[in-house]
């Protein structure tokens, strides 16, 4: 590991615990055994530095994506396969896609731009891809976005509650939340986080 990996692993662990609020450089410096300005070398900025940690995460979650889209062939297999894939990650990573995600309303908004684009490219676009083609004929006014939204945060979810409940449960609680998604005919009425939202 070099020295801008070990960075960066020590980072995801920081924000990890303490969030990009409480987090600090010099914590890092510390953590990374260097002084504030040999750090400050490879990163001067905080926000430059999460956003770091959060696009490789977007990368590894990518390969995860990509797994179970790939072991898949129904709606309730990619659940199944992607809940057990995000109670993984989960069990070796500190640094939450989700929960980061969610911290980015304190970085610069070109950055902030820059990572919601990210996300919808590496995380969401792949599940909207799959959904159409398992589903290729959903009512007019269902979005494959919200869908596959909706999806990764279910995910997200169980990733974020894995040292709470069992694996078996979590992955029953996915499956059980996705599974009126595999008749698309019933999102027409009623499915509130599916369709697309109307102009005001």
């Amino acid at each position: 590991m070099n020295k801008k990996q070990q960075i960066l692993f020590e980072a995801k662990r920081l924000f990890g615990r303490y969030g990009y609020l409480g987090f600090t450089l010099k914590q890092l410096a510390q953590a990374c055994e260097m002084t504030s300005p040999a750090l400050y070398y490879f990163y001067s900025s905080k926000a430059d530095l999460f956003k770091d940690c959060l696009l490789s995460e977007l990368d590894a979650r990518r390969v995860v994506t990509r797994r179970c889209i790939e072991q898949s062939n129904s709606l309730t297999e990619f659940a199944g396969a992607l809940a057990q894939e995000a109670i993984d990650v989960c069990d070796v990573a500190s640094f939450r896609t989700g929960q980061a995600m969610q911290e980015i309303i304190h970085l610069p908004e070109e950055m902030q731009q820059e990572l919601q684009a990210a996300w919808d490219t590496i995380m969401i676009k792949p599940v909207e891809d799959f959904l159409e083609r398992i589903h290729p004929n959903i009512p007019e006014g269902v979005s494959y976005y919200l869908l596959g939204t909706y999806l990764i945060y279910i995910a997200t979810f169980c990733s974020a509650h894995a040292n709470q409940f069992s694996r078996d449960v979590l992955e029953k609680l996915f499956i059980s939340a996705v599974s009126g998604m595999e008749s698309p005919p019933s999102l027409a009425n009623g499915a509130g986080p599916c369709t697309d939202p109307q102009p005001m």
